[in-house]
């Protein structure tokens, strides 16, 4: 019996919202620098691995389903990773942003069942 409550059309549907703060975050927040670049390069890398992911909102349908978690897993610990390795983290509204989207994206990735969308 599984008990994680997100499916595939769910976490794609989280994934093109995290897309989406990102690419939006260095307007909203006025974000400069290294902070700026990380959130443009995250949301298109996230894009790209959406784009091709093979679930229900997957453009062109490639990647398998659970292989889009081997592909997500060393993700997680760059939101956090890059940022302070870049400086970013000394812009207090930059280190916010990057620890509230590592929360986003380790709940989302903790709660999804990879398994549920396999063809």
């Amino acid at each position: 019996m599984n008990t994680k409550p997100i499916g595939p059309k769910i976490h794609g549907a989280i994934d093109y919202g995290f897309v989406a703060m990102q690419a939006l975050a260095p307007n909203i927040f006025n974000l400069k620098g290294s902070a700026r670049t990380l959130c443009y390069t995250f949301a298109a890398t996230q894009g790209v691995i959406n784009s091709f992911t093979n679930y229900p909102l997957g453009l062109k349908r490639l990647i398998p389903f659970h292989l889009h978690k081997q592909i997500e897993t060393p993700v997680l610990p760059a939101l956090v990773v890059l940022p302070w390795i870049t400086g970013a983290f000394k812009e207090g509204k930059a280190r916010r942003f990057f620890l509230a989207s590592f929360g986003i994206a380790l709940a989302t990735y903790l709660l999804t069942d990879y398994r549920a969308y396999q063809k």
